[in-house]
């Protein structure tokens, strides 16, 4: 008996009122698996955090570099305007992939939609290396303008100060407007889009919060375009080191 208790709190420091406390000198652990499901802030997190409610836009979306988005061709500046792309990813030996996306209530509010992704890669040295290109990759986007193509919506975008946030972790991110135009119509309204990128040992996140373009500031909500993604990022990675 005393040998399976032994076993039992190797690697762990004291037990503080009943729960094992890690030892300080564990190295932290890749994440992998169904543990990266835990990386996005729920509804709960993200309206506490912005200041508005926020409902499920779709199922939860898990698996491997398949849950990757596709869009052909692949315009330029494509990873800095939208998220999880596979073109973008390509060079890289993905593993897990994970996202979720939240709508506004339908209330007058000033987020459309928060969407949150998580890449995992082999190593946490990879997953740097990879941040580091894209990094560059943003940098060279700044003040650049894009069109996207998506069934018959034309999306214009103009992507605007891009930014390296070293507060706690590095973030690159950027403040883009997305003008859309459908046939036969005048073009809508600009909607500012914040978006966010971060590693934190071998997880890459990604986080994109759309604007109502015709918000007013009466509306409910505290979100920033200039800092609520990387402030969502920042929670998001903590939650990996939590989790590692």
């Amino acid at each position: 008996m005393l040998l399976v208790l032994a076993g039992a709190v190797v690697g762990c420091g004291p037990v503080i009122d009943g729960t094992a406390k890690p030892a300080p000198n564990l190295k932290p652990r890749p994440l992998s698996g169904s543990t990266v499901r835990q990386v996005p802030l729920d509804d709960v997190a993200l309206s506490r955090m912005l200041g508005q409610p926020f409902v499920a836009r779709m199922p939860p979306q898990f698996g491997g570099p398949d849950k990757l988005y596709s869009q052909t061709p692949p315009a330029p500046c494509l990873g800095v305007t939208a998220m999880l792309q596979r073109s973008v990813y390509e060079s890289a030996e993905v593993k897990d992939v994970a996202s979720e996306s939240w709508w506004n209530n339908g209330d007058p509010a000033q987020v459309i939609s928060v969407m949150e992704g998580v890449v995992t890669l082999p190593t946490a040295a990879q997953a740097e290396a990879l941040f580091a290109k894209f990094s560059q990759q943003w940098q060279r986007c700044d003040g650049a303008l894009t069109t996207e193509q998506s069934g018959p919506i034309s999306t214009t975008n103009s992507i605007n100060d891009i930014r390296i946030s070293n507060a706690s972790k590095t973030i690159v991110a950027a403040t883009n407007t997305a003008t859309s135009v459908l046939p036969n119509m005048p073009p809508l309204r600009p909607t500012p889009q914040a978006r966010a990128i971060g590693v934190e040992l071998n997880c890459l996140v990604e986080v994109e919060v759309v604007f109502f373009g015709d918000r007013r500031p009466s509306d409910p909500g505290s979100a920033n375009p200039d800092t609520s993604g990387v402030d969502i990022a920042h929670a998001m990675m903590d939650k990996v080191s939590a989790l590692s």
